[in-house]
Parts: structure tokens; sequence; C-alpha cells
């Protein structure tokens, strides 16, 4: 696992987003104050793949991830492992009541294209594959990184207080540390699987062997005698063939026999069930009285025609009665009009002379209307003071002084004011009446008028239209010839009706005789078509009763000839059932000396074939069984082997013995090469042993080469073996593993001031070398300035009042 970006954002006392570029790092220091959020960044990268930080204690205590003051909180990895690119992101959330709790968690695979130093959320973005989310994503890590949060945090991540975990851990404990580690659980597996395959063994062993002892010992003579019997069954085909022929030559004759004695009875019966039909003679009769009424219905028809087309053609050389009718009714009507026209103009006349009239008396009436009130204009000056007496209102201004009015005053009216006003409104009156009468008598004398002028044009009409019309008494005359021609015209057409539907009804009985005449003599010729084969004689002429009779005649000369011709097909058919009977049970009985069946109805060449078939099948099935149980020996001896080996292995991988001997020869190198850089740690004073319990004890060669286990040593001296075994850890984890782990990174905290200078030179020049050498990313947090000048790059870690700060710094 190689991180190459980190990012986190309220986490721990960083409140601002912080983002961490790793990808072009190998070795590392943090630096900064004391508190000031150092092993924070540490433990970003812990809690983004397992969701837990070593310094938290309990795995699943989260309360302390989130910064002070701070409501959501976010942490994020990328990294590579397993030949991919990753990203592990977890979101933390404080609720209402202040507990924090992990709201979003999953695991991707990115695409690896994308430039490492890309924006980050490009990066994010380039979704592959995802790989696990929830509760899912510490599992599905450890997985991938094939070690788990306590083997992550011993062998990968070294946090404060922690370095002597593995180096004090007891025997068992680091044996599973390395077993997990190193991959040697898959020995377990491998021992597992060959127990299980030594138990699968030994079933298919024992079913072999039970099927062995099923198929039996089948010998050379068997199958010689089972070989024997097809080839006799072979030689028997011919013969059975040959016999199987004759059968059927014989079983053809009597087919032959049976149909023609068969064809010989059905021909008889119906020669015998030959009949004339009882109608034949009466039908003659019918047809002639059919022929005689059709003969007078069309001389009937003809007569009528004839008189039918005499009438229409007297009818044709007089004019249309339509015309005449025509005629008829204009002479009629220009009569009515020439006397109406004289009364219309006579009302005319007089219209026009009441219209002239009133209009003379209307002007009169006019002029006395005008006089009338040229006197009463007169009389209104006279008497000014009554016409304003008359205006005024009780309560109103005067129109003259312009006082109130309170009591109105009375004026006697002059008789000739009176007298005019009266003269006026009269005058008015008769203008309004004679103003009337003078437009009713005028639009009078316009209806006058225009009825006239309609009449003299509807006698004009009239007479332009009787201008080539005969006079009204010949018109009558000639409409009464007509209507007489006419009637007798629909007379003789009537008559021509009847005799046409007469004609037809005698000719559609003839028809339906001549139907039944064509239907007898249809069953006449298919009653001789019957047998036509026996010879009979043809039945063409126009006697039907004669043709019948000839039939008859015939029918009775061949009935008696094919009495004794049944006889002697009867005979010929018995005889030939016979030579089949025999030529069977013959072919029977030779089935049978080969212990062959014949059942009835089966054919014989099937039943030998089925024989043959079952023999060769026999023949195959032994010599099939004989092979197989070669086979199954084969497979019972190989069946055997397979399973002593499979047990073999499965006991020499059984209880862990194999495991504990593989990282008993790890920890030896683990030791050996811990030992050597822990001789260069305590300038030459201790080397790493392991004893004879697994226990990892120090050889003090400043105490006459004293040996004491690793808890007896010093703070100091413990930092020093605990660096030297992690360093040894993390070369070897590769060869060790076979090459299934590659910790490819390591991060240590703390535990450098307590190394004097000496020392300390040797651990930077130790760490640079394993981060340089082997392609390690190296990352190491320090409050000591000489180490931390040394590290090519460093992360400077400062603090104000609200956050923890992270700013790089290249050396």
């Amino acid at each position: 696992m190689r991180p190459l970006r980190l990012m986190f954002e309220g986490f721990g006392s960083y409140r601002d987003r912080t983002d961490v570029e790793l990808h072009d790092v190998d070795f590392f220091v943090l630096t900064g104050p004391t508190g000031a959020g150092k092993s924070t960044v540490i433990d970003a990268l812990c809690f983004a793949l397992y969701g837990t930080v070593p310094r938290w204690g309990k795995g699943n205590v989260i309360r302390n991830a989130l910064a002070p003051s701070v409501n959501e909180g976010r942490v994020c990895l990328v990294f590579e492992a397993a030949g991919g690119r990753y990203a592990a992101v977890r979101l933390l959330r404080r609720s209402a009541q202040g507990a924090v709790q992990t709201k979003e968690a999953r695991l991707d695979r990115l695409d690896a294209s994308v430039p490492p130093d890309a924006d980050l959320t490009k990066i994010l973005e380039a979704v592959v594959e995802s790989r696990a989310e929830g509760d899912k994503v510490t599992a599905a890590v450890s997985e991938l990184l094939g070690i788990g949060y306590e083997q992550f945090t011993q062998c990968v991540v070294l946090p404060q207080g922690r370095f002597a975990e593995f180096l004090q851990a007891k025997p068992g404990d680091r044996q599973d540390l390395l077993i997990q580690l190193l991959a040697y659980a898959v020995y377990e597996d491998v021992g597992q699987r060959a127990r299980e395959r030594a138990k699968l063994a030994a079933n298919k062993l024992t079913m072999t062997e039970k099927q062995l002892n099923e198929l039996g010992t089948v010998t050379g003579e068997v199958v010689a005698a089972a070989s024997q019997r097809v080839a006799d069954l072979d030689a028997l085909g011919p013969r059975v063939a040959a016999a199987v022929e004759t059968m059927a030559e014989v079983r053809e004759r009597w087919k032959e026999a049976n149909l023609a004695t068969k064809t010989a009875r059905e021909h008889l019966a119906d020669l015998g069930g030959l009949r004339r039909p009882g109608d034949v003679v009466d039908l003659a009769t019918r047809l002639a009285d059919a022929d005689e009424q059709v003969t007078r219905r069309v001389a009937e028809r003809g007569a009528a025609e004839e008189a039918e087309a005499a009438a229409e053609a007297e009818c044709a050389d007089l004019p249309e009665q339509t015309d005449l009718a025509r005629w008829r009714d204009a002479h009629t009507r220009l009569t009515t009009l020439t006397s109406r026209l004289e009364r219309l103009r006579s009302d005319a006349a007089d219209a026009d002379a009441a219209e002239q009239a009133a209009a003379a008396e209307f002007t009169r009436a006019e002029d006395a209307l005008a006089a009338a009130e040229s006197a009463q204009t007169a009389a209104d000056r006279a008497h000014r003071a009554v016409a304003l007496a008359a205006d005024l209102v009780e309560g109103e201004p005067c129109p003259v002084c312009r006082q109130q009015v309170h009591d109105l005053p009375h004026h006697a009216v002059p008789a000739d004011l009176d007298a005019a006003r009266a003269a006026v409104k009269a005058a008015k009156s008769q203008v309004t009446s004679l103003r009337k009468a003078h437009a009713d008598a005028s639009r009078a004398a316009a209806a006058a008028k225009t009825e006239v002028e309609g009449a003299e044009r509807q006698s004009a009409e009239l007479t332009a239209e009787l201008r080539t019309a005969p006079p009204l008494a010949e018109v009558e005359s000639a409409l009464a010839k007509r209507e007489a021609a006419d009637a007798g015209v629909e007379r003789a057409r009537t008559r021509a009706r009847a005799a046409r539907r007469a004609a037809e009804e005698a000719q559609r009985q003839r028809t339906a005789l001549g139907d039944e005449e064509q239907r007898a003599w249809a069953a006449l010729r298919a009653s001789r078509d019957r047998f036509v084969g026996l010879g009979a004689p043809s039945v063409d002429g126009a006697d039907l009763a004669a043709a019948w009779q000839s039939l008859l005649t015939w029918a009775t000369t061949q009935r008696d000839e094919l009495t004794g011709r049944v006889t002697d097909l009867e005979q010929a058919e018995r005889d030939l059932l016979a030579q089949g009977t025999a030529a069977r049970a013959e072919l029977s009985a030779l089935l049978g000396e080969h212990g062959i069946a014949l059942p009835d109805r089966e054919s014989p060449e099937a039943v030998l074939a089925t024989a043959l078939v079952n023999a060769r099948r026999d023949l195959a099935e032994l010599v099939s069984r004989r092979s197989r149980s070669a086979t199954l020996a084969e497979e019972v001896a190989q069946c055997r082997e397979e399973e002593q080996v499979a047990r073999m292995l499965g006991n020499l991988l059984k209880s862990n013995g194999f495991e504990a001997w593989l990282c008993a020869e790890a920890l030896e190198s683990l030791v050996t090469e811990a030992s050597e850089i822990l001789m260069q740690l305590s300038g030459g004073q201790y080397e790493l042993h392991r004893d004879a319990k697994n226990d990892l004890v120090v050889l003090d060669h400043n105490d006459a080469g004293t040996t004491r286990p690793v808890n007896t040593l010093s703070g100091g001296e413990t930092f020093q073996a605990s660096l030297a075994l992690a360093l040894a850890l993390s070369h070897q984890v590769v060869g060790l593993s076979g090459g299934k782990r590659d910790l490819n990174s390591m991060f240590l905290d703390e535990g450098f001031g307590t190394l004097d200078e000496s020392t300390l030179d040797t651990v930077a020049a130790t760490l640079e070398r394993l981060a340089t050498e082997t392609e390690r990313m190296v990352g190491i947090v320090t409050h000591v300035p000489a180490l931390a000048e040394r590290v090519p790059v460093q992360f400077a870690v400062t603090r104000d009042g609200a956050s923890s700060h992270l700013r790089r710094v290249e050396v």
C-alpha cells in the first residue's frame, strides 16, 4: 500500500481542508510543536482505511474524530495497492445529541490514467468499480491489503506508545501476526483441501471397488459363445429371407384371388339390385302434353304482340297528350285573364282619381293650419302677461324679478286666444287625418297599377304561347281522340303481358320436365357405368323405356355367368391361404431351432434382426464389461494412491505444525537482520535473539554477554529494538510472503527523542537506505531537528486558535 493523496477536513484538530500530496515522495517527516497535529495526519491515513485510530483506544470509538465545534468531517485517501489505484473515503457527522457517526464510507477502484497531481475531485470521479460501501469497507480494505487493522498498526503504522507491541508480543500472538502478514494461512487451507481430497478419493475408491464387484467375472469362453451365436444368426439370414420371399409370393397371389372374389361378389350384388324407376313410362306422356302447351301459348303471345304494335302505331300519328292538355289550359287561362284585365284597369283608374282628390284635400288642410297658427301667434303677443303667468311655478324664482313665487297669479284668458288655440288644434288634427288618407290612396293606386301590369304581362305570355296552337275546339277534339287511343294501347299491352307470362310459364314447365328427363337419362347412364367393366351395352337413343329394358336384359344374362365364376374364385382363395399357413409354420420351426419365437403378425425378418441386434448387444456388453473391469482395476489403484498421498499431506499440515515451522523460520530470518540493525543502533551493545520458546531476548555485550528479556530494556533501548525489528520486517516481507504481501510504506510516530546523536545518525541512514534502495515510502513524526533536517521532504505542522495547518517544505 503506497499513499498518493491524503485529504481531510474537520478531522481532529484540522478544521480546514488539508490536501497532502505524497505521489512524488519517498521519505518525508512531519515536524512541529507538541499538540500541533502531526500525529493526526497519520491518524487520518489509518482512519480512511480502517475507520478507527490506535490513539482512540477501542476500535469503534470515533467521538474524537471531528474537530471541536465542527458538525461534519471528511477523510479521503488515494493509494496504490495490488497493482491498482483505489480511494477510501469516509464522511463523519455529529448528530443533534452530539454523537459522532460515520454517515458514509466507500472503497472505489479508480482510473490510474488520471495524473496523481490532478484536481482531487477529478481523481475521485474517475471510478472504474465500486468495491464496497458502508460497513463493508473495512473488510474490503483488509482483503485488498492482505492485513487487518491490528497487523497494519504493528507493521505499517507504528503509533506513539505502541512501538514495542510486536517486539514484546507473546509468541502465539506474534505467530498469528506473521501468519496473516506473510500469507502463511494458505498452508492451513492447503492442508484442509488435502484432507478433503483424501476423503473424496476414499469415497471414490469405495464406489469403484463396488462397481468392479458388481461387474463380476467375464471369461473368454462366455465371450466366444456369444460371438458364435452372432455368427449363427448372421448365417440364418439368407434362409429366412428366401422363406419370407416365398411367403410373400403366396400372399400376393392370395390377395389377387381375394380381390377378384370380392369384386365378383360385389358385381353380382350390384346386378341383382339393378331396377328400372317406376315413373319412366309416365314421364313420356307428360313431356308430350308440355310441348303442346308451349306451342299454343307461343301462338297466343304472337297475336297479342301484333295487336299491341298496331295500337301503338295508331297512337303515334296523334299529337302528344301533354301538348294538347297544355294548349287547352292556356286557352282557358287566357279567356279568364282577358275578363279580369278589364276589371283591373277600371279599378286602377278609380284609384288614381281618389289619390288626386285626397292630395287636394290635404293641401287645403295644410293651408288652413298655417292660417290658424298665424292667428295664434298674434293673440299670444297681445296677452304676454297671461302667457308669463302660465309659466310660473310655486316656490321657484320669477324669471323677471328673480323673487320666489309664493302664490300663483290667476288671469282670465281672453276668448280670442282660446279660440285661436282651438282652431290650431283642430287644423293639426285635420292635417294628420288627411295625410293618412292621402298615403292610403297613393298605396292603393300603386297596387292597382302593379296588378294591371302583371295581368298584361301574363296575357302577352299566353298569347305568345298560343300563337302556333289550334283553336280551342280543335284542341278539345284532338285531346278526346288521344285519350281513346291511349286507352286502346294500354289494353293491348295488358293482353300482351298476360300472353307473355303464359308462354313463359308453359316454357318453364317444359324445362322442368326436361330437367327431370335429363336426370332420368343420367340415372340410367350411371347405372350402366357401374358395369362398364363387365361389358354393359350403350344406352344412347330417344326411348328411355327401351334403353332401360335393354340394360335389364343384359344384367340378367351377366348375373347367371358370375354365379359360377364366384364359386371357382373362392376355392382358389382357400388353396392359397393353406399354402401360406404351411410356409409360415416351416419358418417358425427354423427360427425355433435357434431359440427365436415367431409371434403372430410379426415379420420374420424383423424378429431375426431383433434377435441379431440383441446378440450383438450382448456380445458388445460382455466385451465392454471385460474392458470396464480392467479400467476399474486401474482406477482402484489410482484412487488408492491418490487417497494415500492426500491423507499424508493433510496429516503433515495438520494442527498448524507446518505454519509454526514456517513462522519460526521467518522469525529467525527477521531476528537475524533486526539483530544486525540493533547492533548498529546500539553501538555494538545489543544483539536480538529468540529463545527455545520463541520469546525475543537481547544479548548485552556490555554485561558480559548476558541474555535478558526484551521487556527489561529501557525506553530508549526498547525503541531501538522495536525499530530494528520493524525495519527488518518491512525489508523482508515481500520475500518471506512469496510476493503476496508488499508493505511498501512505513510510518513511525515519535520515539526518536530517546536516541543519542550517534544512534540518531544511524537511524537516519537506515531509514534513508530503506526508502531509496527498496522504493518504500517512509514517513516519520519527530521533534528532533537533527533528524528532520536529513529528510528531503518536510511537512511543517502549525496550529492557531481555530485549526491545525500543514505546509510542505522542500529541504
